[in-house]
Formats: structure tokens, sequence, C-alpha cells
């Protein structure tokens, strides 16, 4: 089997046969954006030009080598989570769905990890920091489920978390899976973040969904606090996010106000260099996490951009053993 490299093209690294069943949900996207994947290599370059949008080479192509070798051992299945009567209801439900990722000897402890690439709620960048990050998770043993959902229209991070909760208690229901529900954890990236951030959440998340608590979250450049940005931004993202209401939604979806003694223990990465999401974002997080008496870490490097993932190649590098040492701590 021909591994990928860094100066392997982006369409043959996505476009590989072993990847047929999964490739659409590799970087989701279902709004087109042709001048992206001009500007950032994604249609002629390869996988060595994605660092000019912050991303990984290195650690995407450890990433879709992953995949690979799950692929080749019959280690990764995908599940949809809606069924017929809910697609037909909301076609965007089609897509929304788990890709589980087994490790090759698993953990005596069995805690299940999910995760939630980020991109903007526009699209789902899971081959850029979700797959990337498994690989880590998966080579001490802990199962990993990558997590699509429905972006790409107004009001979407309001469906992602009906989707989030969808998912979880897809989980629950069929002991076949190995999910525990009392032992899981679960991470995002950017908007991802954004997503888990609001799970955590008593007015948002898995209290008001009747779903159990996560053990731990992993808040990955994550944006909490809606206000700073709302205050210089002309409201097309909150538009995205919370749909046309969004002016009167932002009490109820800004994570910074509703962070509290029952909110989760979080392992919080972030780069001091952030151009896209500051980290003071994380930051922040930290600073009410630890006012709530709530364990919570927060590993932020010097140089990382947005979108490092598994932080390969930059200061965040070995975040993923990091958080799991922290979870065996808690």
């Amino acid at each position: 089997m021909a591994l990928i490299t860094v100066d392997t093209p982006v369409s043959n690294a996505f476009g590989r046969e072993e990847f047929a069943f999964y490739q659409k949900y590799l970087i989701y996207s279902p709004i087109p954006n042709p001048e992206f994947e001009e500007s950032s290599g994604m249609k002629t370059g390869t996988l060595k030009d994605l660092k000019n949008v912050g991303w990984s080479p290195e650690g995407i192509a450890a990433g879709l080598n992953f995949l690979l070798k799950k692929v080749e051992q019959k280690k990764a299945d995908l599940f949809f989570i809606y069924d017929d009567e809910a697609c037909e209801a909301d076609a965007r439900k089609k897509d929304v769905n788990l890709l589980r990722l087994l490790p090759d000897v698993q953990n005596e402890q069995k805690t299940s990890i999910i995760l939630c690439a980020g991109g903007a709620y526009e699209s789902v960048c899971t081959a850029v920091e979700a797959l990337p990050t498994a690989r880590h998770f998966s080579e001490a043993g802990f199962p990993v489920w990558l997590f699509t959902y429905r972006v790409g229209f107004p009001g979407a991070a309001v469906s992602a978390l009906d989707d989030l909760a969808a998912a979880i208690a897809y989980l629950t229901k069929d002991p076949a899976l190995g999910f525990d529900p009392a032992d899981y954890v679960i991470g995002g990236f950017s908007a991802g973040a954004n997503l888990i951030s609001n799970w955590g959440t008593g007015n948002n998340g898995w209290k008001r969904y009747g779903l159990p608590k996560p053990r731990l979250m992993l808040p990955i450049y994550t944006f909490i606090d809606l206000k700073q940005r709302t205050s210089g931004g002309d409201g097309a993202f909150e538009l995205m996010m919370f749909g046309p209401d969004h002016h009167e939604s932002i009490d109820v979806w800004n994570v910074a106000e509703h962070i509290d003694q029952d909110y989760p223990p979080c392992y919080i990465v972030c780069g001091k260099d952030d151009a896209v999401v500051p980290a003071l974002n994380s930051e922040e997080m930290k600073a009410l996490l630890d006012e709530a008496n709530v364990s919570a870490v927060l590993d932020e490097g010097e140089h990382a951009p947005h979108g490092f993932g598994d932080g390969t190649g930059t200061d965040a590098e070995g975040w993923p053993e990091r958080a799991a040492a922290f979870l065996e701590s808690l």
C-alpha cells in the first residue's frame, strides 16, 4: 500500500480508492467554495501547500495514512444517525454520521472519544483536524468517533447541537457499539469547539437533552464569547450560526455566560498567535472554569496557527498525549 506524503497532490490524497465510502466526509462541504479550493491548493496543489492556510501537511498526511490502515484492518465503520423518516423531513440529515475508528489494541478503560472538526459552520474539516488527532488517541487504545454534523445554512449551530444530541443518543442505545455513556470524552476544533463548548452548558447542552455529561471535553481553539466578536463584526457569522434572530439569541448561546460548577472538566488547547480566533477565548474559558471550581488545563502554544489539528509541526505538538494524561488524572 503506497503511503501518502506531503508531496502527494491533494486530489490524489483525498481521492484514494480506499476512501471511496468516506471521501465525502473527509472535508464535508455542502456549499462549493471554488475560490478557497484554488487559493488554498486544494484543487491543484500538494498537501504541502495546505500550510498556506494554517493546516499541518504532516498531520494531514499522517491522518490519511492512519485511515488507510484502519480501512485495511476493517476497523473503520460509518454510522448514519437519522432514520429515513427524519431524513425525508430534512434532507440535510442524510449526511449526519459518525465514523468509528477502532484501535489495534483497546485500552482497558474503553473510554470513547468523539471528535468534531471545525469549518466555520460552513464545512466539517475532518481530515484536517479530527482525523490526525484520532490517530494519537487510537494508538493509546481509545475507540474514536469522528462526527459530521449539518452545516452551511442559517441556524447551523443550533441544528448541529441537535445532531450531536442525536448522535450521543444513538450511541447509547446499542450496547454492541461499545460506547459507555458514563465514560466518554468529546473534543472539537474551532466551530466544532464552539459546538462542544455549548454541549457543556446546562441551558443548551447535555443537561437540556437529558443525556450523560462528558467525563472530559477538549475545546481546541474554541470561541466562547460571541459578544466580543459581535461588537466588531457585521453579523454574517452569527447569522450562519443562529439564523435571522441571532441578535436576540446571543445571550442564550454565549458560552461565556453559562459556565458553572456543573460544566465538564476541560483540556483547552490554543495558539497565542491564532489570527482567526483569538486565544483570549481559551484564556477566558480557563478563568471561568477556575472560578466555577471545575478542573481545567490550558495548553497554550506560543506559535500554533488556527487549524493546527493535532499540532504537528507547531508549538502545540503533543497535546493529544498530554490531554490523555490529564484524563487519567481525573
